[in-house]
Order: C-alpha cells, then structure tokens, then sequence
C-alpha cells in the first residue's frame, strides 16, 4: 500500500503488547499519535 504526503492514513487494526485489539480510527480525535513496530517484541 502506498500513501501520499499530507494524505490520511488508512485505517488498520491490531493487537497491543496486552493482546487488546486497536483502531487507528480510535485515535481519531487527537493531534499526534505515534506508532511503534517492534519486530520480536516478547
């Protein structure tokens, strides 16, 4: 998937380190949300 500078990004979901799944929709009303992909993250 490609997206353009300055474009929304796509909604997705996945599980958080507690195994709760999350929305990137769910952040929705906030300025900044930063996102963190730990590869073997145990």
């Amino acid at each position: 998937m490609i997206v353009q500078i300055n474009a929304d990004a796509p909604d997705f979901e996945m599980p958080d380190f507690r195994g709760v799944s999350i929305k990137l929709s769910d952040f929705k009303s906030r300025k900044n949300v930063m996102l963190v992909f730990n590869r073997g993250f145990i």
